[in-house]
C-alpha cells in the first residue's frame, strides 16, 4: 500500500490525478479520481503498452508503464517521470513554444523525428494535445520529445481492438492525428508570435 498525499500531488486532468511515486521520484502514479470512470483511462494504457511490448516495439519516446499499485485513494498505475538531463522535471513542449526557449526551426525537427519515430513503430497518438508531449532536455543543447499520455484510444472499445490488431486501420489514424496535432501546434505558433490570446494552460 503507498500512501499519497498532498504533499506528492503534480497535477490532475479530466479523469485521473498525478502523484509523485513516494518510494522513488523518478516515477509518478497515475489514480482515477472521478467517481465513474467512463473512459477507464488506466486499463487503457495497461493494455496498450503491454500490446507494444509483445511487439518489441521501441518504447524511448513514450512514458514507460510499470504496472499497477494499491494506494490509499485507489488503484494506481506507474510511469516514468521524464526528466532532463539534470534531473530537473522536463517541461511540457507547448511550455517551450509559449516561452519561445527553442526556435522554429528547432522545434520542427523534434517534431519530424517524433513523426518518423510513431510511424516506425506505429504508436497511435490519439488525445494530441501539446501538454502530452513533454520536450526533454537531453543535454544542454539537445531535445528530444516524448510523449506522457494520450496513447493508443482515448476510451475502450471496438475501436481501440481495431487500433491494436490492425496495421492498415492504424496508419490511416496516425495520419488524421499528426494532421491534428500539427494544427494544434502552427496555431499556438502563431498565439506566441502574435501575442494575442496567450498560451496559459501549460
Amino acid at each position: 500500500m503507498v500512501f499519497l498525499t498532498e504533499k506528492q500531488f503534480l497535477g490532475k486532468g479530466s479523469e485521473r490525478a498525478c502523484y509523485l511515486d513516494p518510494r522513488d521520484d523518478k516515477k509518478v502514479i497515475k489514480v482515477i479520481h472521478v467517481s465513474k470512470s467512463t473512459n477507464r483511462q488506466n486499463e487503457l494504457d495497461f493494455i496498450y503498452m503491454n500490446d507494444l511490448l509483445k511487439k518489441n516495439c521501441d518504447i524511448s519516446s513514450i512514458a514507460k508503464c510499470h504496472g499497477y499499485v494499491d494506494t490509499i485513494i485507489g488503484k494506481g498505475l506507474i510511469f516514468d517521470r521524464i526528466l532532463d538531463f539534470d534531473l530537473t522535471p522536463s517541461k511540457s513542449f507547448r511550455y517551450y513554444i509559449a516561452m519561445k526557449l527553442i526556435s522554429i526551426d528547432e522545434q520542427k525537427k523534434l517534431l519530424i523525428a517524433l513523426k518518423k519515430y510513431l510511424e516506425k513503430n506505429e504508436i497511435l497518438f490519439v488525445d494530441t494535445c501539446l501538454t502530452n508531449v513533454f520536450c526533454q532536455k537531453v543535454s544542454p543543447n539537445q531535445f528530444k520529445l516524448i510523449i506522457i499520455d494520450g496513447l493508443g484510444a482515448k476510451r475502450m472499445g471496438l475501436k481501440f481492438w481495431l487500433y491494436r490488431n490492425f496495421s492498415l486501420y492504424v496508419k490511416y489514424k496516425m495520419k488524421r492525428q499528426w494532421s491534428k496535432l500539427m494544427k494544434i501546434y502552427n496555431d499556438d505558433v502563431i498565439r506566441t508570435e502574435i501575442g494575442k490570446r496567450p498560451i496559459t494552460r501549460v
